[in-house]
């Protein structure tokens, strides 16, 4: 899901962030989509890394393992990419749930430029003039201030709201997606694939974001078009159950009754 952010605000920080350590940041999505980054574009040699099929492949596994790992653990982590060079990402964490990323990299801990060289000598690239001279030089304790630094920041974002997720965005999918499809049968596998995240994402959204899980969130969908229709149409209780998804008439006619207080064509009577 794609995040909501202030982008002035959170472009600020970043360009204070880089201010202060030298270093590039970016901001990507829980899809690992870039979002927003100071400086806006790569150093020369990963702008070259990237030019071709291959090395854009490997960057993006390289960025994608080190996701997974944040998702996985939710907190910092500190590697080096497939061609050498040092990144740190940080999970960005709302209510429990990783919503997205800051990332950092492009930076060496080699001791020198010849150095530098030496340990990036078996990537391929078609001009050395200055590409490794743009690459910042830093000792692991100037690495790991920054990381501590990035990771603050996630906090500062989340909690002062400068980043957060789309809560409109996701409540009004996921409803126009189930009042689409009430009489077919609602799992989560398939809610989850429509909405393009995995099942345990969809349990804790739908948790945080609708106070209730999702096959609650299904049922009461189903009982509010039950009304609808039982107060707007001439259908038969049998029909309106099964056009809102209950195959069970007894079932429908229990769960009714229970929530509602009357049964179907009590309510019917009432309310039409």
């Amino acid at each position: 899901m794609r995040l909501e952010f202030d982008s002035d605000q959170l472009f600020q920080l970043m360009k204070d962030f880089h201010i202060l350590t030298g270093i590039r940041i970016v901001l990507f999505d829980d899809e690992y989509q870039e979002l927003l980054s100071y400086p806006g574009s790569d150093c020369t040699f990963c702008h070259l890394m990237k030019s071709s099929p291959s090395g854009l492949k490997k960057c993006q596994e390289s960025d994608a393992y080190s996701f997974q790992q944040c998702n996985a653990d939710q907190h910092l982590i500190i590697y080096h990419c497939h061609a050498g060079l040092i990144e740190a990402t940080a999970p960005l964490i709302d209510n429990h749930i990783v919503i997205g990323y800051l990332m950092f990299g492009q930076i060496s801990d080699a001791n020198s430029e010849e150095e530098l060289k030496e340990t990036l000598s078996d990537i391929p690239v078609t001009d050395e003039s200055d590409i490794f001279s743009e690459i910042p030089l830093k000792t692991d304790e100037q690495i790991h201030a920054a990381a501590k630094i990035m990771e603050a920041c996630t906090f500062y974002v989340i909690q002062n709201e400068t980043i957060l997720m789309r809560r409109q965005n996701f409540t009004n999918n996921l409803r126009t997606f189930l009042l689409e499809h009430l009489s077919e049968n609602l799992d989560a596998e398939n809610i989850a694939s429509y909405l393009g995240i995995s099942r345990s994402k969809l349990y804790m959204t739908c948790s945080r974001y609708l106070g209730m899980g999702i096959a609650e969130y299904v049922r009461d969908l189903r009982l509010e078009e039950a009304k609808n229709l039982l107060k707007t149409t001439d259908l038969s209780i049998t029909e309106v159950a099964q056009r809102v998804g209950f195959e069970d008439y007894n079932y429908f006619s229990r769960v009714f009754k229970k929530e509602t207080g009357y049964s179907a064509r009590k309510y019917r009577d009432l309310f039409r």
